[in-house]
């Protein structure tokens, strides 16, 4: 692990998402997911937005983004690109942006970052969600889907569906 990450992960331990009630949600009980993702998986996203459509699941892609404002991805499909003048040095995102994600309520957040990937990762802890879900193990996500390294993000997103559907709510 990196200095930097380090420092943002000390910072992180410092920092609260505010509160919600904790709950497992069926694919059915979903009516608004947030997905985090890089610029770099958009074209993974598209199937998994439709499949939300269909279902009557509002989505929205918050895409981290690395590169030149003007040449940042204009997607057809509700995002909002937050680059580095959204996040501190460290990677924490600011106030406003979180304000910005939580302005409405959230079913479920879907990180398809890594572990190493640190504003994925703060964004993940500090967005309200009710239900947070991951490739990779962490105590701030609620379901943790292991993907092998051969599957593409676009598949990963159709496990979580599966799964999903699978959870049983009384």
């Amino acid at each position: 692990m990196s200095f930097i990450q380090n420092i943002s992960n000390r910072l992180l331990s410092k920092k609260e998402a505010p509160k919600v009630s904790k709950q497992f949600l069926n694919w059915n009980q979903l009516s608004s997911i947030v997905v985090i993702a890089y610029d770099n998986q958009l074209g993974d996203v598209v199937e998994f937005i439709n499949t939300c459509k269909k279902s009557n699941i509002t989505i929205k892609v918050a895409i981290i983004y690395n590169g030149k404002p003007e040449n940042a991805p204009k997607p057809h499909f509700e995002h909002i690109i937050l680059d580095k003048k959204q996040f501190s040095f460290f990677g924490v995102p600011k106030e406003e942006t979180l304000q910005l994600l939580n302005a409405a309520p959230i079913d479920a957040l879907i990180n398809l970052g890594n572990a190493s990937q640190t504003k994925a990762t703060a964004l993940s802890k500090l967005i309200t969600a009710k239900c947070k879900v991951s490739s990779f193990q962490d105590p701030i996500f609620d379901i943790s889907i292991d993907s092998e390294e051969a599957i593409n993000i676009s598949g990963y997103l159709q496990q979580v569906v599966v799964y999903l559907n699978m959870i049983k709510t009384t």
